[in-house]
C-alpha cells in the first residue's frame, strides 16, 4: 500500500500524458504585395478565445486546440481580414495556415477562403491514419471497428482488431487521453457510437514515449465538440423496408433480394453554446436494436419430421433462412462534452455510457451464440445485462503562451451479469422444478420422460430438468431448460495525469508527464448450476446436521467456482485474502522533446513504466500442495506469495524530413512494454485448486506470474505529394516480439500428489515485416478517393496463449514437458489486405437539377486470406486439438480471398435555409459474396468438414439411419456450424465460416 501510495503522488507532482490530445494550429502572415512578414498580426479562432499575435518573423501559434473544424481569423490595420474557414485540427498534430494580406487601396471588405485538407502532415515523425467525423459520415459501412479496420496495418479478423502482427490485446484504445483498452481480454472495453466521434486516429507503431501500455498500435478517438452556433440532427436507419411484423422476420422469405435482420437505430444529437460562447456542449444518444446481431448466409433447413427409432425421440427440423431466433441485442449509449473557457483555465469534461442487453449464451455452449439450431425447441432464452462507460475531466491553466499545464482524471466501468429471464439471480433455483413453477415456468413431462423417471425418488423427480431430444446422436435441448449458468463481473479504472509543456523557443517544445492507474477487477462464474439444487438436497439428506449454507458452499468449491472481488456465494467483497478483487496497479512517466526546424523535425523521448498486477502465486509450483490441499480443495495462504512488481525504461526516437513541400521522409525507432491480457494471469483461487485436482490437461489454465510483453520496432517511410489534389505514402516496419504468453506443462516434484500440470507462461515470440500504402486524393471534378493495401509477414511460435496446447499435451516419442519453438505464419495475418473508398458527389447547385446534393460512395475491401493448418483425426475436428494430427506444418495452407464491395447512394434536400434532410441507402456486400472467413480443418473447405464424405467415419451411422442422418448432419454441422464460435479458451472471438450477407438499409437524417 505504501509504494502504491507512493506512485500516486509522484504522479501527482509530475506531469503528464494527456497533453497529447491537444491540437496547434501555426504559420505566418505576410504582406501579400511584398511577402514581408507582419508583425503584431491578430489571429483568432472565430468563436472561441484562443487567438495570438505574429511575432518579428510574422509567426504564430494557437495551442490547446480540440480535435475538430475551425474558423480562422486574421486582421491588421490598414490590411483586410481574412477567415479561412473548414481549418481541420487533429489531435497531437500541428495545422498550418499561413495568410497573405492585402494592403491599402483594396476593398476593406472581409475575404472568406474555404481551406483544402492538407495532403502532407510535415510533424508526424510516425505513419499516422486519421479518420475525420466527415470521413465517417461518408462511408458505407457502420461501426468503430469496420471503420478503424480500413486503415493501412490493421488486419481486423472476427470483427477483432490486430495490428501489424500483434495479438489481440497488444492494441490500445484511447478516448480522450484516457485508456478504454479491456485490461481482461483486450480490445476495447467501451461502446462508442461513430457519430459521436470527431476523429479516430490510428498508429500503427512508432508513438512517441507519451504513450504505454500497447505494444502493437494505439487507437485514439476524441469525441466531438460544440460550437459556436447552435446545431441539431436526428437520423432513423432500418432495414425494415418492406414494413414487416416483428413475427414476420423469421418468414424465411428475401426482400429486394436480402434477407431482413431486424436492424433499427436512432441517432440524435444536439451541440452549440450555452448562455455564451466560453460554455459549449455536445450530446448525442445513439439506440441500435438488432434481432440477429451476427448476420450470416444461413440457408435455412427444410427436412420435416424426423424419427429416431433408437431413443424414441423426434422433432420437425424446419428452420427458416436468414436471421436465427434468440440472438437480438439492444444497446443504448449516451455521449457528451461540455468546454468552459475561462482563459487562463480551461476545463472540458466527456462522458459515454452504454447499457445493452442482449440474448445469452446456452449453458452447454458458453462460447456459442444463443441463435443455434440445436436450441430452437427451446423458447427460454438467456440474457446479458451489460453497461460500461467513461468519464473523464482536465484542466488546462496557461501561464504564459510558452508554457502551460494540465490536470486530469478519468473513471472507466464495465459490468456484465447473465441470467435466467425467469429466476434471475437466484441460481440456487435453477434445477428445481417447484421454484421455476413458482416463477411461471412449468417442465411439461411427456409419458417417455415419465418412464425415465420411474424408479426416481419424489426429490429426484423434483430437481430432474427437462430432458433433452437426441435425434441420430444430436442433442437438442428441452422445452424451458435452464438456457444460462449464473455470472457477473465488474470493472472499474481510475486514472489521474498531470502535464506539463515548455516552449522553449521556435525549435524545443519540452513535455514531462506521469499517469497513475488502477483498476478493480471481479468476478464469479460456476458451472453446472442446473444440477445445484438436486445436489444440495443429496448433500443434506445424507448429513442432517449439516446446515444450508455450508451445503450450498460444498456444492460451489466442488464444481470449480471462479470468484474474486466476491465471495464464494457472489455476495460483493473488499476483504483480503483470496476473495479479495484484484487491483493492478499501472504507473508512466516520460519526457519527450520535440525539435522543430526548417527542415528537419526530431520527437526524441524516454519512457518509464511500473506495473503491479496485484496477484498470488504458488510459493513453489511443483509443489502446489502447499497451497491447495488435494483432497479437499481447501486453500492455504502459507503456500502462496504476491507477484513481484515489474519495471523498465523505454527509449523512443522518430523523426521527420521535409525534402520539399511536397516530399517527406519519416522514420522511428522505439522500445514497447506491455502487460498482456489479465484473463490469463487471473483465476478464482477455488479453480485454480479444482482445476489442478482434474488432471494435467488443465481446460483453462492461468500463468499467476506472467510478465510483460516486449517489443521493438523500426519504421522508415516518405509521403509524396504528386499533384495538388492527391498524395500517397510508403512506409515500411521491422517488429521483434518477445515474453509473449505460450502455454507450458508445469512438472511437480515427486512429494506432490498432484499431476504434473497446464500453465501460462512467458516464451512465445514473433517478427513482423511489411509495407504499407496509402493513396488520398481530395475532392477533384466531384471525385475523392482514399486507397490502402498491406503487405505483411507475420510469424512466430504461436497466434494465441494456447495455440500450442495440443503439442503441449499429447507430446510426442513420450517427451514429458515440451515446449515447442517452431515459427510459423500466425492465423491472423494477412499476406495482403487492401481497401478502396470512391466518393463522387455534386454540390448543391452543380449538374443538372436532380442531382443537386446528390452523392455515391463505394467500400471495396480486399483481404488473401489468412493462415491454417489443415489435420486429420476425430468426427470433433474443431475442437479439442490432440483429437487431430497436422498434415503439413503449421499454418501452411490459407483461406480463400475476400472481396466485397459496399455502397451509399445519398441525396440532401434543403427544406428551409438552415434545416435539410438527407436520405440514403447502404447496401452491405452488394454482390451477395460467399466470403470464405474460415474452414473446415479436415478438408480446407467451408461446406465440407470431411465426415459424411469419408466412408471410413460416416459409412456405419448411415447405414443405421439412412439418407435423413445425412441431411440431419449437413444442416447442423455444414449449413449451421457454429463451434467456429466456441474459440478455444478465453480468446473472446467469434469467428464464422463466412462474411456478411447482402443487407439493405434505409436512413435518412433532419440537420439543424
Amino acid at each position: 500500500m505504501i509504494r502504491k501510495l507512493t506512485i500516486l503522488l509522484l504522479t501527482l507532482m509530475l506531469p503528464g500524458f494527456l497533453l497529447a490530445q491537444a491540437g496547434k494550429i501555426s504559420g505566418t502572415v505576410t504582406d501579400q504585395g511584398t511577402g514581408e512578414p507582419l508583425i503584431g498580426a491578430n489571429i483568432l479562432i472565430v468563436g472561441t478565445s484562443f487567438g495570438a499575435a505574429t511575432d518579428l518573423n510574422g509567426e504564430y501559434d494557437i495551442r490547446n486546440l480540440n480535435a475538430g473544424v475551425y474558423e480562422v481569423r486574421c486582421s491588421y490595420v490598414g490590411f483586410q481580414t481574412k477567415t479561412i474557414a473548414n481549418v481541420r485540427v487533429n489531435t497531437g498534430l500541428t495545422t498550418e495556415v499561413d495568410f497573405q494580406l492585402a494592403g491599402e487601396g483594396f476593398e476593406t471588405e472581409e475575404i472568406r477562403v474555404i481551406s483544402e485538407r492538407p495532403l502532407i502532415q510535415k510533424d508526424a515523425t510516425n505513419q499516422t491514419r486519421i479518420t475525420t467525423s466527415e470521413d465517417i459520415d461518408a462511408l458505407p459501412v457502420r461501426g468503430v471497428n469496420n471503420i478503424i479496420g480500413l486503415s493501412a496495418g490493421v488486419v481486423l479478423k472476427d470483427n477483432n482488431v490486430f495490428v501489424r502482427g500483434g495479438r489481440l490485446d497488444e492494441v490500445g484504445f484511447y478516448l480522450e487521453g484516457v485508456s478504454i483498452t479491456n485490461p481482461m481480454f483486450g480490445g476495447r472495453a467501451v461502446r462508442l457510437s461513430q457519430d459521436a466521434i470527431e476523429e479516430i486516429q490510428v498508429q500503427a507503431g512508432g508513438y512517441t514515449a507519451e504513450f504505454g501500455g500497447a505494444n502493437a498500435g494505439i487507437i485514439r478517438q476524441q469525441l466531438k465538440s460544440g460550437g459556436p452556433e447552435l446545431r441539431a440532427s436526428v437520423e432513423y436507419i432500418t432495414d425494415n423496408l418492406t414494413f414487416k411484423g416483428k413475427d414476420d422476420f423469421f418468414d424465411g422469405e428475401q426482400s429486394l433480394g436480402a434477407y431482413q435482420y431486424g436492424y433499427n437505430e436512432i441517432i440524435a444529437s444536439v451541440s452549440g453554446p450555452l448562455l455564451d460562447e466560453r460554455f459549449k456542449f455536445f450530446l448525442n444518444f445513439n439506440y441500435n436494436y438488432q434481432k440477429d446481431q451476427n448476420p450470416q448466409p444461413y440457408p435455412g433447413i427444410d427436412i420435416g419430421p424426423v424419427v429416431d427409432f433408437q431413443s424414441g425421440d423426434s422433432l420437425n427440423l424446419v428452420f427458416p433462412a436468414g436471421p436465427v431466433y434468440g440472438n437480438q441485442r439492444t444497446d443504448y449509449t449516451y455521449a457528451g462534452t461540455f468546454n468552459m473557457d475561462f482563459k487562463p483555465l480551461l476545463f472540458r469534461f466527456t462522458g459515454t455510457y452504454t447499457g445493452t442487453v442482449q440474448d445469452a449464451n446456452p449453458a452447454q455452449r458458453a462460447d456459442r451464440s444463443a441463435g443455434n439450431v440445436a436450441d430452437f425447441l427451446n423458447p427460454r432464452i438467456g440474457y446479458l445485462d451489460q453497461s460500461n462507460g467513461s468519464f473523464s475531466a482536465k484542466m488546462t491553466h496557461v501561464l504564459n503562451p510558452n508554457l502551460f499545464y494540465e490536470i486530469s482524471g478519468g473513471y472507466q466501468f464495465s459490468t456484465s451479469e447473465r441470467l435466467d429471464p425467469y429466476l434471475q439471480d437466484d441460481f440456487w433455483a435453477y434445477g428445481d422444478s417447484v421454484a421455476n413453477a413458482e416463477a411461471g415456468v412449468i417442465w411439461a413431462r411427456s409419458d417417455k420422460d415419465l418412464e425415465r423417471m420411474a424408479d426416481y425418488s419424489a426429490s429426484q423427480r423434483r430437481y430432474q430438468t427437462p430432458f433433452n431430444y437426441n435425434v441420430f446422436g444430436f442433442e437438442f435441448r428441452g422445452v424451458n431448460d435452464p438456457p444460462v449458468n449464473y455470472a457477473k463481473n465488474s470493472r472499474t479504472q481510475f486514472n489521474i495525469n498531470a502535464a506539463l509543456q515548455w516552449m522553449i523557443g521556435k525549435v524545443h517544445s519540452i513535455k514531462m508527464g506521469g499517469e497513475y492507474k488502477q483498476y478493480t477487477l471481479r468476478n464469479w462464474t460456476v458451472g453446472g448450476q442446473s444440477s445445484f439444487a438436486a445436489n444440495v438436497n443429496q448433500l443434506m439428506t445424507d448429513n442432517t446436521a449439516l446446515s444450508l449454507e455450508d451445503a450450498r458452499e460444498s456444492t460451489l468449491i466442488t464444481n470449480g467456482v471462479n470468484n474474486y472481488g466476491y465471495d464464494v456465494f457472489g455476495n460483493e467483497t473488499d476483504e483480503d485474502g483470496f476473495f479479495a478483487p484484484h487491483k493492478p496497479v499501472f504507473f508512466g512517466a516520460y519526457i519527450q522533446d520535440k525539435i522543430e526546424m526548417k527542415d528537419l523535425i526530431l520527437n526524441v523521448g524516454l519512457r518509464y513504466d511500473y506495473i503491479d498486477i496485484d496477484n498470488l502465486m504458488f510459493k513453489d509450483p511443483a509443489y502446489p500442495d502447499a497451497g491447495v490441499n488435494k483432497s479437499s480443495g481447501e486453500l492455504d495462504m502459507a503456500g502462496w506469495e504476491e507477484v513481484p512488481t515489474f519495471d523498465a525504461v523505454s527509449p523512443r526516437l522518430g523523426f521527420s524530413f521535409p525534402v520539399t513541400d511536397r516530399t517527406v521522409f519519416h522514420a522511428q525507432y522505439g522500445r514497447f512494454i506491455q502487460q498482456s491480457r489479465l484473463i490469463d494471469a487471473y483465476q478464482g483461487y477455488y479453480r485454480t485448486g479444482y482445476e489442478l485436482r482434474g488432471g494435467f490437461f488443465i481446460p483453462s489454465p492461468v500463468g499467476k506470474n506472467i510478465r510483460p510483453t516486449k517489443t521493438t520496432q523500426y519504421e522508415v517511410g516518405f509521403t509524396q505529394q504528386i499533384t495538388d489534389f492527391m498524395s500517397f505514402d510508403i512506409t515500411g516496419y521491422y517488429k521483434d516480439i518477445k515474453d509473449q504468453v505460450v502455454y507450458v506443462l508445469q512438472d511437480v516434484g515427486a512429494n506432490s500428489a498432484y499431476q504434473s500440470y497446464s500453465t501460462l507462461g512467458n516464451g512465445d515470440f514473433a517478427t513482423t515485416k511489411g509495407v504499407e500504402i496509402t493513396l488520398n486524393m481530395r475532392r477533384y471534378k466531384r471525385l475523392l478517393m482514399n486507397a490502402t493495401v498491406a503487405f505483411q509477414d507475420a510469424q512466430g511460435t504461436g497466434s494465441f496463449p494456447n495455440s500450442n496446447r495440443g503439442i503441449v499435451g499429447a507430446p510426442l516419442d513420450g517427451v514429458t514437458i515440451f515446449n515447442p519453438v517452431y515459427i510459423s505464419p500466425l492465423e491472423f495475418n494477412n499476406a495482403i489486405r487492401g481497401n478502396m473508398n470512391l466518393d463522387y458527389r455534386f454540390g448543391p447547385d452543380d449538374g443538372p437539377v436532380w442531382a443537386h446534393s446528390l452523392g455515391f460512395s463505394a467500400l471495396l475491401t480486399y483481404s488473401g486470406g489468412h493462415p491454417f493448418t489443415r489435420g486429420v483425426g476425430a468426427a470433433d475436428l474443431e475442437g479439442d486439438a490432440r483429437n487431430r494430427r497436422p498434415v503439413e506444418p503449421l499454418n501452411a495452407s490459407n483461406t480463400p480471398s475476400t472481396f466485397q464491395v459496399d455502397l451509399r447512394i445519398d441525396k440532401t434536400f434543403h427544406i428551409f435555409d438552415k434545416l435539410s434532410a438527407n436520405v440514403y441507402l447502404n447496401i452491405i456486400n452488394i454482390f451477395d459474396s460467399f466470403n470464405v472467413e474460415n474452414v473446415f480443418l479436415r478438408t480446407g473447405l467451408p461446406d465440407d468438414d470431411g465426415f459424411i464424405s469419408d466412408p471410413e467415419l460416416s459409412a456405419q451411422l448411415t447405414e443405421t439411419y439412412g439418407q435423413q442422418y445425412v441431411d440431419v448432419y449437413n444442416a447442423l454441422n455444414i449449413d449451421y456450424y457454429e463451434q467456429y464460435q466456441q474459440a478455444w479458451g478465453t480468446l473472446a472471438t467469434n469467428p464464422y465460416i463466412y462474411g456478411p450477407p447482402r443487407q439493405i438499409r434505409f436512413g435518412i437524417r433532419l440537420e439543424y
